[in-house]
This record gives structure tokens, sequence and C-alpha cells, in this order.
């Protein structure tokens, strides 16, 4: 027997410009097929007093679990309804859909509304033409200079001293800490911890408490931790430490020499470092003008094309966004968490108003990719010690392919929209 077809009304909302209102009916054929199939289930599945299971009749059944087998019904239906209606009028839904208006009778047709935000449908214009500024770059002498200095500090040694502990210098300590009775806590001890006393996120009580001290000597503190402390066990609390210093550490930063670029950065002299130093910053400030570069072409753009956002398309990417700051290890209240949606809002919709433009013009320019550039690009990602079946997993990867593909396809339209620019000489 055939089935009706599906029948979908679609409208635009009264209150969003980016809401779809669907009005749709499922014929009383397609949704007996779900009941039969759905009680045949409970058939295979059910055990009542005084039948074999697999054995109760249709009819208790449905005396039983009616109102179950009628829930789970419109549950199937309306899931599978909604997603062939989105299917059918060629809809990008951004968000989940909001049911309303159920009418549900046996025997007849299933009406429901179902109200969905959109993705924009964007048409861009105005993008060809756009100012930006040269982006040429200059490395000064002083430049290297100040860059071969930060070199030598951040490769400095810490040296052991037999003296007290001193402004810049480190501490070599084992703590833990105190509950209120002065006994240590379970699990709570840190061994051969290197605390430098002028870090800049070093408690107060640390230092004060560390500056003055020598090998084998012993400290009972107490630190209050501020109220906006990352650690939400220790957040707000005061926690007291014993301690007991294991080393004076004196930080010893080497000469600038032949021998420091050979043993410390592999170079052959110091000629060869600081010529590596100076090509390093010069790519550094290419690659810092060719963003600044795109941020100033994706500002003209969204300034020439103005258009709103669906709410829960900003809502989701904040939360998106706070979800991976989470694995990443961020610890947030509450109130922190929305302090966030509100500061990080402005540059949320600006993010996702830039993709949706970029995404329209490589649409409208037909930027195209080929499947030797991805190739090329996945294998130039796969680290070089990897074996080849994993770079072969990486180059067959559908996600992998899809991420290479729309890099690439933006990188081709900023070199396409730098080449149709008017460049202007910075002064």
């Amino acid at each position: 027997m055939e089935i009706e077809a599906l029948k979908v009304d679609v409208r635009d909302s009264e209150n969003d410009a980016w809401q779809k209102v669907l009005t749709i009916e499922v014929p009383p054929d397609e949704l007996a097929e779900d009941y039969d199939a759905i009680l045949e289930d409970y058939q295979k599945r059910a055990v009542l007093p005084g039948f074999r299971k697999g054995r109760v009749p249709r009819n208790v059944l449905e005396l039983q679990f009616g109102h179950s087998l009628e829930h789970e019904v419109l549950e199937r239906a309306v899931k599978r309804s909604y997603e062939r209606a989105v299917r059918e009028q060629n809809l990008e839904p951004v968000s989940y859909p909001a049911i309303d208006k159920i009418r549900f009778d046996k025997g007849k047709p299933l009406t429901y509304e179902a109200k969905v935000d959109i993705r924009p449908s964007v048409t861009p214009r105005d993008y060809f033409g756009l100012d930006i500024k040269s982006n040429e770059v200059a490395v000064g002498d002083e430049d290297v200079e100040k860059a071969l200095e930060e070199l030598r500090q951040r490769t400095a040694d810490w040296v052991p001293v037999e003296r007290q502990a001193g402004e810049g210098d480190a501490v070599l300590v084992d703590y833990v800490r105190l509950n209120a009775k002065g006994k240590p806590i379970h699990r709570s001890e840190t061994k051969d911890a290197l605390v430098e006393l002028d870090a800049s996120g070093l408690l107060p009580e640390f230092r004060q408490n560390l500056l003055g001290k020598k090998t084998g000597d012993n400290a009972n503190f107490s630190v209050t931790y501020p109220a906006e402390f990352g650690n939400e066990e220790l957040r707000g609390k005061a926690v007291t430490f014993s301690l007991q210093v294991k080393g004076v550490r004196e930080r010893k930063v080497r000469d600038l020499d032949d021998a420091f670029a050979t043993e410390v950065v592999g170079m052959r002299d110091l000629a060869e470092l600081r010529a590596r130093v100076r090509l390093n910053l010069e790519g550094e400030a290419k690659l810092k003008a060719l963003q600044s570069q795109e941020e100033a072409i994706v500002d003209q753009i969204l300034a020439k094309n103005p258009f709103d956002l669906p709410e829960s398309m900003v809502r989701e990417y904040l939360e998106e966004l706070l979800q991976r700051l989470r694995k990443e290890g961020r610890e947030w209240t509450p109130e922190e968490e929305e302090r966030f949606r509100v500061e990080y809002r402005p540059q949320a919709e600006r993010r996702i108003k830039r993709d949706l433009l970029v995404d329209a013009i490589i649409r409208t320019e037909q930027v195209t990719v080929t499947d030797e550039e991805i190739d090329q690009t996945l294998r130039g990602a796969a680290p070089e010690e990897a074996p080849p079946q994993e770079a072969e997993r990486l180059l067959r990867s559908p996600a992998q392919r899809d991420r290479a593909r729309a890099h690439l396809a933006e990188r081709k339209l900023f070199a396409l929209l730098r080449e149709k620019a008017r460049l202007k000489m910075a002064v």
C-alpha cells in the first residue's frame, strides 16, 4: 500500500529574520507503520505474569503500555518527519527545533509546528578594491640583539649556591598542606618544586617566607588564595603549608659568544645564529603584516555587508568555546562563565559573520581546491617520525580532508582579495 506524502508548509517567523516555522503533517498510514513496529518490539521484550516472553497478545500490551506506545510513536514520527522536511526544503538549521501545537489522534494525521533557526543566507558584495597597507617589513639590528638577549635569558641555568635565597633566585623545596590540627593532608605533598622568587604568579606569602632561607631551613606559614584563583578547591581559602628548603639556585646567564651559539642552539657560530634570528624575525614580521592585512580586509567586508545573526547561533558558538576551554583545564564559577559570555560576545559575533561571508565569497568566486593540493598539505602536516600507515590514515580521513580543503580555499580567497585590493604605502 502506498503511503501518502509528507505535507510541509514553510513560512518566515514574525519575530526573527533567520527563523523558519514549519507546519508538518504526517499521514496516518505512516503512523500506523510506526505503531506496528514499536508494538512488535514490545512483544519481543515484554515480560508479564501469565505469559511467556514474546507471547503477550497485542491487546494486552496495548492495555498495559498504551500511553508509552503512543509516546514512542509520536517521538519517532516527529524526529523522522522533521529531519525529512528539513532535507526536502533544503534548510540548514543552526539550532534544535522548538516543537509546538501537536495534534495527535489515532487514525488521523499527526500535525505539529517546528520553529527552527537557519543558517543565514548571505549575498556578499563590494569585496574587491579594498584598501590595505603595504606589508613591507624591516628588521633592525636592535631587534636582533633584543631577540638574542631574550634567548640568553630563556636558556639560563639554575646553579646551586650555598647561601641565603635572595632576589632573582629560585628555591628547591618539598612542601605539604596541613589540616586544622597541624597534620599533613593526605596526598597534598609536593617534592622537588623549583620556586622562582621573581615569578609573576607567585603568591606573596610564598615569596616572603622563602626570601632569606638557605638549604635545610623549614617554615610553616598560611596562604590566603584569591577569590579568582584557578584551582576551585583552594579558591578564596586560607591554607597552611609546611615547607623544607632543599637548595638555593642562582640564575646564570651565559655569555653571547660562539660557544653559546654552538652548545645551546646548535649553530656553527654566533654569526650564523644572528643570521638565523634575523631570518626568523623577518618571517614573523611578514606573517604579522599579512594577518594585519587580512584583518583589515575582514573589517571592510563586514562593514559593507551588515546582517543580523540568529541568537541561537551565537549562543551555541559561545557554549562550544566554553566547553573547549573546560577540556583544556579552565575552571569557571557560574558568574565567571556568564561574564565570559557577555564580554566575548562581540568577538563571537564577528567571527561567525566573518566565516559566513568568507564561505559565501568562496562560493561566489568559485574558489576550488584540488585533491592533489589537499594531499600535499596533509603530507606536510604529518610528523616526520610518523609511520607510513599513520600518514596514509591522515590522507584518507574525510574530516582531515574537509578541514584541509576549507583552509586551502580560504588561503586562496585571501590571496585573491589582496591581489584585487588597493595597496596603500605606510607613512
